[in-house]
């Protein structure tokens, strides 16, 4: 009996090793096979984008392929393959309601959605979303105006219930960042309010995709970006590609030069400039006694086409020195874009052709987008 059980452990033991060996063949061959597969897939992928590369140097990139799209930068919306193309229901404020119809009349694919904005008697928000149980599972959007600090408290009620109705996915478009000026504390009792809506924001609600998208164009400071905490996902553009456009269309775009009213603005925008090769002007703010006084610190406005770059215009004073600086210095013409006018108590009217003074007068700025 003793024979028998050494022979049985004896065949146990090289059933064992057999079967180990036979595994470990097999997960090597399956190794290689994985090996050889990831190998032809990085060859086709290698393939598929220097096509793609060589394609869009020679400037003859059709957007046939999902692969197109996904190499190719600033594409035309138009151009998006149909297949990358989702729907979404877009919801909006009464201030932004026009904007929201441009938006939904460019293409088949945005459809909009209908929010009812009352007031209780006591001025609180009454607030309906319509057709709620009908959004569900689909992409939304919320078109926001923070312009009025009466109408936040509102839309924020609104941006954080549509993520809990079981909505696709979620994403919020802020175009402009109001508290983004005050972002610093310089003096200890100082509140930097750019950090507490960014704190308000960070914390909507994720749907059922996953967190928030938020769309912020031409915040003030970069550095703002890290305000936002990790519970939502802030995607910051940027109008400087409309403004580029637009120069091409000049009749003297060959003698344009691009000015910034501080070394903020040009750390904020040159490098958007950078592949167009315009010349620059860079100026900076001087203090006499209580007053801030506009001087060129580098670059030449001599005989050009200059145009002030900067992401807001409030009270207007700032572009309005930089002008009479650069036309002092022998700017032919003297231009100007911001991203956003806040225009706080009609300060528009200074840039008004039909002012008769100042920078609206007669040999003002030339152009003024915004």
């Amino acid at each position: 009996m003793q024979s028998c059980s050494c022979t049985a452990d004896t065949l146990l033991r090289r059933t064992s090793l057999t079967a180990v060996r036979v595994g470990r063949q097999r997960a090597s061959c399956l190794l290689k096979a994985m090996n050889n597969a990831d190998a032809r897939l990085q060859r086709q992928i290698m393939a598929a984008t220097a096509n793609t590369l060589n394609k869009t140097l020679e400037g003859r990139v059709s957007l046939t392929s999902i692969d197109d799209y996904r190499i190719v930068n600033n594409i035309d919306a138009s151009a998006v393959p149909e297949d990358l193309k989702k729907d979404c229901i877009l919801f909006y404020t009464p201030d932004t309601e026009p904007l929201a119809r441009k938006i939904a009349a460019e293409g088949s694919h945005v459809q909009l959605g209908n929010i009812r904005w009352k007031c209780f008697n006591d001025g609180f928000p009454d607030l309906f979303v319509h057709h709620a149980t009908e959004i569900r599972n689909k992409h939304a959007g919320f078109l926001a105006s923070f312009h009025d600090p009466g109408k936040i408290f509102e839309q924020i009620s609104i941006i954080y219930a549509l993520p809990r109705l079981f909505i696709g996915s979620f994403t919020l478009v802020l175009p402009f960042f109001p508290t983004g000026t005050a972002e610093r504390v310089e003096t200890e009792g100082d509140v930097a309010t750019a950090f507490t809506l960014a704190r308000i924001l960070s914390n909507i609600p994720p749907s059922r995709g996953g967190p928030t998208s938020i769309v912020i164009f031409d915040i003030h400071a970069l550095q703002e970006r890290f305000y936002f905490g990790d519970a939502v996902l802030p995607l910051f553009e940027s109008g400087i590609p409309l403004l580029l456009e637009r120069l091409k269309q000049l009749p003297d775009k060959e003698k344009v030069t691009i000015a910034y009213p501080d070394e903020g603005a040009w750390k904020r925008f040159h490098y958007q400039f950078k592949d167009e090769g315009y010349p620059e002007v860079i100026c900076t703010k001087v203090r006499d006694g209580a007053k801030r006084i506009v001087r060129l610190k580098e670059g030449e406005p001599q005989g050009r086409h200059v145009v002030i770059v900067d992401d807001l215009v409030q009270s207007g004073g700032t572009l309005i020195e930089c002008h009479a600086l650069l036309s002092s210095l022998g700017a032919k013409h003297v231009s100007a874009y911001v991203t956003h006018g806040v225009f706080p108590r009609e300060s528009w009217r200074k840039f008004k052709a039909d002012n008769g003074e100042g920078a609206g007068a007669d040999g003002g700025f030339r152009f003024f987008w915004l």
